[in-house]
């Protein structure tokens, strides 16, 4: 799969490489208590303006706007930054859950402001659960994205627990911490190409979906960070 070719804003990325490399030089600040602390309000604003601006630009150009890609065969729902899919398999209610916050990896190598064209690409790959629900009991996966080991720039999915626990009952989706989990690190290689890799791909889990997950999370993420920023404008413009 083809990674999505996707920038976050360059300030973003040498804000964060900036506060890196001087963070360990700075003393500790005093505090300012003359009259420019008290004005930095409408300063702050006009650069928040700014930024949201650059973003917006950077969606339209990269990001294909605001058309999120889609899951096909999948109900789509979200609250603020947790999305969930949700699709009928037979007997089967399947459920993922994923969510986005801390999901855009900003390379801890990225230090050369002079040469902001030499940051990669940040995507969005967040974690998710699978859940397959039958009867009174739930199959459950909690999976990892990982780039592809066959094909530079793609990615896959990585099992790193799994464990059958009760089916969600009166909206209570928590499980026992009595319930058993096995580790996907050490199953036996028959069974992980039945189960992890068989088994989830007759349920919609294949290279395919990864490739989705990874564009929607990744234009979602944008959104939300956006939409952050004009938060924090509303909020110290009152």
């Amino acid at each position: 799969m083809k990674s999505v070719a996707v920038l976050r804003s360059v300030s973003r990325l040498a804000v964060k490489a900036m506060r890196m490399n001087v963070a360990c030089h700075l003393p500790v600040r005093a505090i300012s208590t003359s009259q420019r602390a008290f004005n930095v309000g409408p300063e702050l604003a006009q650069a928040l303006t700014r930024e949201i601006e650059a973003e917006q630009q950077l969606s339209q150009e990269n990001l294909g706007g605001s058309a999120a890609p889609s899951f096909q065969g999948f109900k789509l729902t979200t609250k603020e930054a947790e999305v969930r899919l949700t699709k009928e398999h037979g007997k089967e209610s399947i459920l993922v859950v994923f969510n986005v916050n801390h999901s855009v990896d900003m390379d801890e190598g990225f230090d050369d402001e002079a040469q902001p064209e030499a940051a990669p690409v940040p995507v969005a790959l967040p974690p998710f659960t699978v859940e397959i629900t039958k009867g009174n009991e739930r199959l459950c996966f909690h999976l990892e994205l990982v780039e592809s080991v066959d094909v530079q720039g793609e990615y896959d999915f990585r099992v790193e627990e799994f464990y059958v626990a009760p089916a969600v009952k009166d909206g209570n989706e928590d499980v026992a911490a009595e319930v058993y989990a096995s580790s996907g690190k050490y199953i036996d290689p028959d069974l992980h190409d039945l189960l992890f890799v068989r088994y989830l791909e007759e349920r919609g889990f294949d290279a395919q979906f990864c490739k989705t997950l990874v564009a929607y999370a990744t234009h979602y993420e944008h959104s939300q960070y956006v939409g952050l920023l004009n938060k924090i404008k509303a909020f110290v413009s009152k």
